[in-house]
């Protein structure tokens, strides 16, 4: 079973122009999102507080650039699952803290809460001693006080993965009967969207991996009941069938040029460089260097 916590890691790195538009849409007109997003997992393990394996939450940093040339960092923090947790607003400012002592980066900080502990909903960290205080805010977003006509009304395919998040907090999903019909009614509304593949992929993956059925023969129901729903005439879910068009294309091309177009069909289809690179039997570095090239001419014709 994948944990949810590595699900809300993908899912904010695959949609993380949907997450930012979904949680910072009034300082959408100051982000150059032509100049991409950068992930810092590795600037984020280096700052991080201690862990603790009793935990189950995501936790994301990245920048962007704003219109005018400056960099902003964003520190994304999902609590998977409600604990007994006196420290966790300090380990918000810790966060805050040690990224600014490192790096000197302007960061905004957001608390994604998905369970229904209010208790332990914080907001802010605060302390004071002889005199001098210390208020350190930062944005929260509980899920728990929305609806699910909220979170669809929003238009955003982020909205659409919060809402499956949502509808796991309701009991009568541990029933698998009740399970099918709300992940059959969530894929349904996912296909009617219009979305591309690669929105597509990330979200049925979040669906279907997010609450897990009691008997596993209903987790292959489900894939059989998406199939039809997709009109899929081979057997196989959705990332097989995009890897399957991707290289029928591919060989459509001719043996010379099969890599390379696979490389770039994939890509179009937003599939990571590690899928990639395996399905074209390159390494990350080649598949990096053709998109890079691609990238390139595209910009060079533009």
């Amino acid at each position: 079973m994948v944990r949810r916590d590595t699900l809300w890691k993908a899912l904010i790195e695959e949609l993380v122009e949907d997450f930012l538009y979904f949680f910072f849409p009034t300082y959408m007109d100051q982000i150059d999102l032509r100049r991409g997003v950068v992930f810092l997992d590795k600037d984020l393990e280096r700052i991080m507080p201690e862990a603790d394996t009793r935990r189950r939450h995501a936790d994301k940093l990245f920048k962007v650039w704003l219109n005018d040339g400056e960099e902003r960092w964003f520190l994304v923090h999902v609590e998977v699952q409600g604990y007994p947790d006196a420290y966790f607003a300090f380990r918000m400012f810790q966060y805050y803290y040690r990224i600014l002592d490192r790096y000197n980066k302007p960061v905004t900080a957001i608390a994604l809460y998905t369970d229904t502990n209010r208790a332990y909903h914080a907001t802010a960290y605060k302390t004071s001693f002889l005199g001098t205080e210390l208020i350190y805010r930062f944005q929260s977003f509980i899920l728990a006080d929305k609806t699910p006509e909220d979170l669809r009304a929003s238009g955003n395919p982020f909205g659409l993965a919060l809402e499956t998040a949502y509808r796991a907090l309701d009991p009568r999903l541990k029933e698998d009967n009740q399970l099918m019909i709300s992940k059959l009614e969530l894929m349904r509304h996912l296909l009617s969207r219009g979305l591309d593949k690669a929105k597509i992929r990330q979200l049925y993956n979040f669906i279907n991996m997010y609450v897990s059925f009691q008997n596993s023969e209903n987790k292959l129901k489900f894939e059989n009941e998406v199939r039809k729903i997709t009109k899929s005439r081979e057997p196989m879910g959705l990332e097989e069938a995009i890897l399957k068009e991707v290289l029928e294309q591919g060989i459509e091309q001719g043996v010379e040029r099969k890599a390379h177009t696979v490389v770039l069909r994939a890509h179009e289809k937003g599939l990571s460089m590690v899928d990639i690179a395996e399905i074209a039997g390159l390494t990350t570095e080649e598949v990096a260097s053709i998109i890079a090239d691609y990238e390139a001419d595209k910009g060079t014709s533009a």
